[in-house]
């Protein structure tokens, strides 16, 4: 009888257990069950293989078996590298330092329109009569002054403040360089940050194409300073194509609609973005490669860099930048734009990477130009 009464009261202690289920977290604690959510993962994986393998299809077209294979094993290697963490600091580490470098973009820029332009008087001349359209006293800066109107304000509208012009006309010579001694405190110390920036960018182009010379400190340095340069000259060269083709437009039909200026500034971006990126993928490595061999990754930067410069054009019709206060807005404006720029730079660089090693060489031949750095 006593056997059977603690055999009864076991069976009420595991009845209790049971209910309970505490026994079953002190012995499975460290179990690691299935994620509830990865089917997401899957679904975020198959959607961007297809994405990949739609730009692959639009940009290599395969002739044989073996191309196929060559295109899939990109998709592969795209889909990789895009994920892998390093990747993923190498292109935030980098944004900061471009973001600092667009105050001595903005200034070079203006530096040029102010020594080069205003100094050629049929220049001059021609479009004295277009500005005079547009505002009642002509500044002794035109071209500046219509970059910052007519290019910088579709960009960011209400950023042309931020560039204030002196009105009043100066005399020829040193005083013309006296007007830029202000600004160069600001931008000579933001040009050797961003050509610091540009230093990593550098680098990790190289780490990304896996070529074991990345330079010396003091020949990306110097790369870098020359890749801000190039860019601006870059910039300056479409800026005033761009505003020549405006003031030939309003010369010739007396005038010009906002939506066929429109239409041809996004022209006029489109090419900069294609030649921008194919002159920073030429310049940047310090290894062999051909401008043919870029131009895939350049339609993959390009394409995603264009249309978010064509939200920006039009954003301000629905919100305004101000909304956060002048200074904020266009700090926070710039910041987001830099930041998704570099953003897709280095998705072309990742494809580029992949097309190279796929259809190119699985190795990278150093540059001898650059044996000092």
């Amino acid at each position: 009888m006593i056997f059977l009464k603690t055999k009864q009261n076991h069976y009420r202690k595991y009845i209790k257990l049971k209910k309970k289920k505490s026994h079953l977290r002190k012995f499975y604690t460290n179990i690691i069950y299935p994620d509830r959510l990865e089917i997401l993962n899957v679904i975020y994986e198959t959607i961007l293989k297809y994405v990949i393998l739609f730009f692959t299809t639009f940009l290599i077209w395969v002739k044989n078996d073996n191309d196929k294979i060559k295109r899939n094993k990109l998709v592969q290697l795209v889909y990789s590298n895009y994920n892998s963490k390093e990747t993923g600091f190498v292109w935030i580490s980098t944004i900061f330092y471009v973001l600092i470098s667009f105050i001595p973009v903005i200034y070079i820029v203006g530096f040029l329109n102010l020594t080069i332009n205003n100094s050629i008087t049929p220049f001059k001349d021609y479009i004295e009569p277009f500005v005079r359209s547009r505002t009642e006293s002509v500044p002794n800066n035109v071209f500046q002054y219509l970059f910052n109107s007519i290019v910088f304000q579709k960009f960011i509208p209400g950023g042309e403040s931020y560039f204030v012009l002196d009105n009043q006309n100066q005399d020829a010579g040193f005083n013309t360089f006296f007007s830029l001694i202000p600004g160069s405190f600001i931008a000579i110390p933001s040009l050797y940050i961003a050509a610091g920036g540009y230093v990593k960018v550098i680098s990790a182009y190289n780490f990304i194409f896996g070529n074991s010379r990345t330079g010396s400190f003091f020949g990306n340095k110097v790369k870098g300073l020359w890749l801000v340069i190039v860019i601006s000259i870059l910039l300056w060269i479409f800026s005033n194509i761009f505003i020549f083709t405006e003031v030939h437009l309003w010369t010739r039909y007396g005038g010009i609609n906002n939506w066929l200026s429109d239409f041809i500034y996004l022209i006029y971006v489109l090419v900069f973005l294609i030649v921008l990126f194919l002159v920073l993928f030429k310049l940047i490595p310090s290894f062999k490669i051909k401008f043919k061999e870029l131009f895939k990754g350049t339609i993959v930067a390009t394409l995603p860099s264009f249309v978010l410069i064509v939200i920006y054009t039009y954003l301000n019709q629905l919100v305004s930048y101000t909304k956060f206060g002048s200074a904020a807005g266009f700090f926070f404006s710039i910041s987001f734009f830099i930041n998704w720029f570099i953003y897709f730079m280095f998705l072309g660089i990742i494809f580029n990477n992949a097309y190279y090693k796929s259809f190119v060489s699985s190795k990278t031949i150093p540059k001898r130009i650059y044996a000092f750095i």
